[in-house]
């Protein structure tokens, strides 16, 4: 059986010729009917599962496909990982389906105050709002035709493909989608592309003249002074937001997370929002940025000092705070 890299070896696709080759429906079922089986598959099985009689036409659809998205050898036909990228893209409803939902009340509530939470979906984003408080951004984010009333405040997004969906209710959707968004806030943090794999690179910016006192800042509209935003070197995929989110993937943060009882990786209650998302903050210097970031959960508390960019300084671990 080829691997990737044998029969595949020295024949990269132009973007142009690759979209040219899965452009035809027919292609398309074959490598649908290819996902649904973990093993090889022989020409007269697949096609078979193809809505296509015509046993030479349909021989010429799957040659276009083998070698790029399609390995053949004596056991059969299977599935590449380039074709298995498309088949992920195409069930996701990423590039099919554009659902959308209408605000609805969730079960969950706000982190910063404890008021009842809403959210909405479209264009793959789960907004949040909290009925009761400012909010952690500026309603400038939200689009007009989210009708959104004044006094909400604006939680932010949470990224998730059309699948997710279905079958859920508002609060099920919620949830998958915090999961779903810190799978990617992860490697994000790590200098990972989570979306192509390449290099990401990470901007701090900081309010000068940062006033919060009313939840939040008349000059950035936020409620912290300090937040980033992570940009790939390589595809479009960009993500911002408050600081602490660009330190995920401390040791130390993650080690006093799951310590506590926190998962973050599926988060089953407030509690992650609570930590990560509602800490002190204390900026130093603006040029170079130098802060120091403060989370607590059951009266421990962690506090990291970074420089421009995230740079850890300084850790004092929880465990040395408790100890001294």
């Amino acid at each position: 059986m080829p691997t990737d890299g044998a029969d595949g070896e020295g024949r990269a696709l132009a973007p142009d010729d690759a979209f040219s080759l899965l452009g035809n429906e027919t292609r398309v079922q074959i490598l649908e009917a290819l996902a649904d089986e973990p093993e090889p598959l022989s020409f007269s099985t697949l096609h078979d599962r193809v809505d296509m009689r015509d046993s030479g036409q349909f021989n010429y659809h799957l040659d276009k496909l083998v070698g790029h998205f399609v390995g053949a050898s004596d056991d059969g036909y299977e599935l590449r990982r380039a074709g298995g990228r498309v088949v992920e893209a195409i069930l996701s409803g990423a590039v099919t389906e554009d659902p959308v939902l209408d605000r609805q009340p969730v079960e969950d509530r706000c982190h910063l105050c404890g008021g009842a939470v809403e959210v909405s979906f479209e264009q793959e984003q789960l907004a949040a709002y909290c009925t009761n408080c400012a909010g952690m951004y500026s309603g400038d984010h939200v689009p007009e035709a989210a009708d959104v009333p004044p006094e909400y405040g604006f939680l932010g997004y949470l990224y998730i493909p059309p699948a997710g969906v279905q079958d859920r209710t508002p609060t099920e959707l919620h949830r998958a989608a915090r999961t779903w968004h810190l799978s990617e806030r992860l490697p994000a943090a790590s200098g990972v592309c989570p979306r192509c794999s390449a290099t990401v690179e990470t901007t701090a910016r900081v309010c000068e003249d940062h006033d919060a006192t009313e939840g939040r800042c008349s000059t950035c509209d936020a409620r912290y002074a300090v937040g980033h935003s992570i940009s790939c070197t390589n595809c479009p995929f960009f993500q911002s937001g408050v600081f602490a989110v660009a330190l995920v993937a401390n040791t130390e943060l993650l080690d006093f997370l799951t310590t506590h009882g926190i998962n973050p990786i599926a988060p089953a209650s407030e509690r992650f929002n609570e930590v990560v998302m509602d800490y002190e903050e204390e900026v130093h210097s603006t040029d170079p940025l130098e802060a120091t970031f403060t989370f607590t959960a059951d009266g421990d508390a962690l506090t990291l000092s970074v420089e421009d960019a995230g740079d850890l300084t300084d850790v004092e671990t929880w465990r040395e705070q408790r100890a001294g």
